[in-house]
């Protein structure tokens, strides 16, 4: 598939020859976070291109993508409590789901382990 830089490049693409894959559902995806309402625009023009059941096609994508994500982060959090607790014996496990402040250290670990899995998600 070719470098779609930016949303009008992707709508580009879609043309009635053009074979509709999972991977060209995900890049609408991300467009669709950073300018809601794409999909639908997207998703129009599929439509209008002949692919009568492109929303279906993309809303189960969307689904199965984002019931895998919340699993995923399930486990993070998970192994997150361990280590935090590993890091601060259990007493700073309680602290910290009672709503005590981290510290400015402590928020920036936990900002670069999002970072880093954010990372990781998209290069899937």
């Amino acid at each position: 598939m070719e470098c779609t830089p930016n949303k009008d490049a992707l709508l580009a693409l879609i043309r009635p020859d053009m074979k509709l894959t999972k991977e060209f559902l995900k890049r609408i995806y991300v467009f669709e976070i950073s300018y809601p309402g794409f999909a639908d625009q997207a998703i129009a023009a599929l439509e209008k291109a002949g692919c009568g059941r492109a929303r279906e096609y993309y809303n189960h994508w969307v689904t199965e993508y984002e019931d895998k994500h919340r699993e995923e982060m399930k486990q993070v959090a998970q192994w997150y409590q361990s280590w935090y607790d590993s890091q601060h014996g259990r007493k700073g496990g309680d602290e910290l789901r009672t709503g005590r402040q981290g510290t400015a250290q402590q928020k920036k670990q936990l900002l670069e382990l999002k970072r880093n899995l954010l990372m990781q998600k998209l290069q899937r």
